[in-house]
């Protein structure tokens, strides 16, 4: 059987007992992708064929083989650059985690853009050549950060984790932080911002508090004050991703970020805006790794 994309995992004590079809949904394999594993036979056990009925035991290899064609509207290929600097924080088979430099984009928006933190991941496989799911790993973007952000983002390797991270961002599960340096004093110093965001009417560039917006919360508390300047330091967790949620929450509540020109912040070098932690969660495996920044210095828990 020809699969252009092969997994192995070596299933633990955490889903033995499971099977198969219990053990791809607690993963939040997507359904279309269950029903390829199935139908195209592509699920082994030990090397021998098995059904979605089998019951895993702890130590089992499980195979996961894909057609080529499920594939076929992914995103990318997005051209390699080699000229880029990052810094990589954690990676495995499946994934990396990046410190992405303010003002570097995400992703490029036409073929002729190859300055873009994609292009400059795919540069950097092209010059350290490695396998994800048995073939040439490759650059997928899973979730974003501003041009102006910098901080820890997750790019995966291979089309099949992409929606499994996109899942377990979703659901919370994994979970994102961020630190920014904002105008004024709070109140209260520890809180929520619950309202909706939605488009602006005048500027497709912007986002505003809107009661018929999309729904958005962000948790936040006060970390210190300078009271001579202003400011305040907050740490940000998202519950939601909206565009610009962050700088959105802030401005419409009289906190805009510093750097922020498009939100009304105080004039600044940069968009004082850091995704400073993460929790991530390991595809296939639910492994947690706990990823901080701290005064420029990365430290790293897993358990």
């Amino acid at each position: 059987m020809f699969a252009k994309y092969q997994r192995e995992i070596t299933i633990t004590d955490r889903f033995a007992g499971l099977a198969v079809k219990d053990y791809l949904k607690q993963i939040f394999l997507p359904k279309h992708l269950r029903g390829n594993l199935r139908h195209e036979r592509g699920l082994q056990i030990n090397g021998q064929q098995v059904s979605t009925a089998h019951v895993l035991k702890t130590g089992d290899q499980l195979t996961l083989a894909f057609q080529e064609a499920v594939f076929l509207d992914q995103q990318g290929p997005y051209p390699a650059n080699t000229d880029g600097t990052f810094a990589i924080v954690y990676q495995n088979e499946d994934l990396l985690v990046v410190n992405k430099p303010a003002g570097m984009k995400m992703h490029p928006h036409s073929p002729t853009e190859t300055d873009t933190l994609l292009n400059y991941v795919n540069g950097y496989f092209q010059t350290n050549p490695q396998k994800s799911a048995d073939q040439p790993a490759q650059a997928l973007m899973v979730h974003r950060l501003d041009r102006a952000t910098s901080g820890l983002v997750i790019i995966a390797k291979n089309p099949i984790v992409v929606p499994i991270l996109n899942r377990l961002i979703k659901e919370k599960i994994i979970q994102r932080t961020y630190l920014a340096r904002v105008r004024g004093l709070f109140d209260q110093k520890v809180g929520i911002f619950e309202q909706r965001i939605g488009r602006h009417p005048s500027d497709d560039r912007l986002r505003w508090l809107d009661a018929t917006g999309q729904s958005a919360t962000t948790h936040y508390q006060v970390l210190s004050e300078d009271r001579k300047r202003n400011e305040s330091l907050v740490r940000l967790e998202l519950q939601t991703g909206r565009m610009h949620q962050l700088r959105v929450h802030l401005a419409g509540n009289g906190h805009p970020i510093n750097g922020d020109d498009l939100y009304h912040g105080k004039a600044d070098k940069r968009l004082a805006l850091h995704s400073t932690a993460l929790l991530l969660v390991l595809p296939f495996t639910g492994e947690q790794v706990l990823l901080e920044e701290r005064a420029g210095l990365i430290s790293k828990n897993s358990n």
